[in-house]
């Protein structure tokens, strides 16, 4: 929940308050109170600061950021759950850069009295600064207890916010492209979006084909509820050749009956395209293996996503070489990365500027990451749910779709002529040897 710093940005038009309202309405004159009595211990200096326009400005100057008759104008302050947030106005003249490098962000905390501050922008001439003296994201969180209906698949519950709320990711009518270093979290994510779609594959709306290029090691604890699941190149191929055959089936046939937009059925599901490691594929594999993966991803990223034939790539190295097609992700998580370089793959240029730092998660918190989609300049800052072997195992048991019972054997010798209905099998047989 976010609350106003004791109408910080009043505070700081009119200075220092020097009169306090009771609840009886009295005002009681020249008795001087504390106006941030409210303000948390860890953010009582930046508070103070900012509330005194003298300090304030002083601290511009200090850091590069202002100069007599110029300075940044600071139009409201909120606390969050990890600190506060300032919405400033740059000076005219001023670059996005003055602001977001290292030094001057490093400068400002140590000014401030604060662990940490990050800055964004939010429109021309206008930033997000954000005083941090907690990472609400420092924990890991366990997933909540199996749900067994009522999925959304374009809001599937797969880790927390960082002000909070559910982290809900789109699955259906989306491409999702997870990038991370070895140990960021990838398995924790791919795991915690099966768990959340889970009741969908269980009644078959939802059909996963799992791509495991690691011999299967990291997902054939599952197999039960994959579709299809490959583990080998020339496997993972075919299938990826059976995807594009199925998705240009459905598209021919959906355009024939005159259908606007496709909505999954048990009879026509979600095929979800899970691949972990794909540069397994894209980089590692022979020059003809390669070819084919990117030609049959490229149609099923272009293609797929109307007919409801979606692609989940999870990679380390998120460079072009790895996974050329990456600007057709509408979707994309960037995990723990280990250069700024990656994070601009992931997020595109300028994506640092903007509050994407992929580069600069602790290799201490797993499945933390900076979410972006199309349509939206912002990114926000999530952790996936830890989902522990056990965990797996119960997602396994509860949502294997239920295999259709078999039908029962049919005699073939069987004639309706010789039918009879009061014919007791073995006690009329006996008697008729007896006799």
């Amino acid at each position: 929940m976010i609350t106003t710093i004791v109408a910080l940005s009043t505070v700081i038009a009119t200075g220092v308050l020097l009169w306090w309202r009771h609840l009886d309405g009295v005002i009681y004159p020249g008795q001087e109170v504390d106006p941030l009595a409210g303000v948390p211990a860890d953010l009582r200096t930046a508070a103070l600061i900012l509330t005194d326009l003298r300090h304030q400005r002083l601290m511009w100057s200090v850091v590069g950021l202002g100069s007599d008759g110029n300075w940044p104008s600071v139009l409201s302050a909120d606390l969050i759950e990890s600190g506060a947030v300032l919405d400033v106005q740059m000076v005219g003249g001023q670059k996005l850069s003055d602001w977001t490098n290292t030094e001057t962000t490093d400068a400002l905390a140590q000014y401030l009295g604060v662990p940490k501050v990050l800055v964004s922008q939010t429109s021309p001439g206008f930033l997000r600064v954000e005083l941090r003296t907690f990472d609400t994201l420092a924990a890991s969180v366990t997933a909540p207890g199996l749900a067994w209906t009522g999925v959304d698949l374009e809001a599937v519950a797969v880790g927390v916010r960082e002000d909070g709320r559910t982290w809900l990711l789109r699955v259906l009518y989306a491409h999702i492209l997870l990038a991370g270093a070895t140990g960021s979290g990838k398995g924790s994510v791919l795991w915690s979006i099966i768990n959340g779609i889970g009741p969908a594959i269980k009644a078959g709306v939802v059909d996963v084909w799992m791509a495991d290029p690691k011999g299967g090691m990291e997902f054939g604890r599952g197999s039960r509820m994959w579709v299809r699941f490959e583990w080998t190149a020339d496997g993972i191929l075919a299938m990826l050749t059976e995807a594009v055959r199925l998705m240009d089936e459905r598209s021919d046939r959906l355009r024939s009956a005159g259908v606007r937009k496709w909505y999954p059925s048990t009879d026509e599901p979600l095929i979800l395209i899970v691949i972990d490691e794909a540069a397994a594929l894209s980089s590692y594999a022979n020059r003809e293996q390669q070819e084919q993966f990117r030609q049959f991803t490229g149609l099923l990223l272009s293609k797929g996503r109307a007919v409801g034939v979606s692609v989940i790539a999870a990679l380390q190295d998120p460079s072009k070489e790895t996974m050329p097609n990456r600007q057709l992700f509408p979707v994309r998580v960037g995990l723990r990365l280990d250069e700024p370089t990656q994070t601009a793959m992931v997020h595109g240029q300028g994506a640092k500027d903007r509050g994407a730092l992929c580069h600069e998660i602790p290799d201490t918190t797993p499945g933390v990451g900076y979410v972006g989609e199309d349509g939206t300049t912002e990114f926000v800052r999530v952790r996936a749910f830890w989902i522990s072997d056990e965990q797996v195992d119960a997602i396994v048991d509860a949502f294997s779709p239920v295999p259709m019972a078999p039908a029962p054997p049919v005699d073939d010798d069987f004639d309706p002529a010789t039918f009879d209905p009061d014919h007791i099998p073995g006690e009329d047989d006996e008697q008729g040897w007896a006799a």
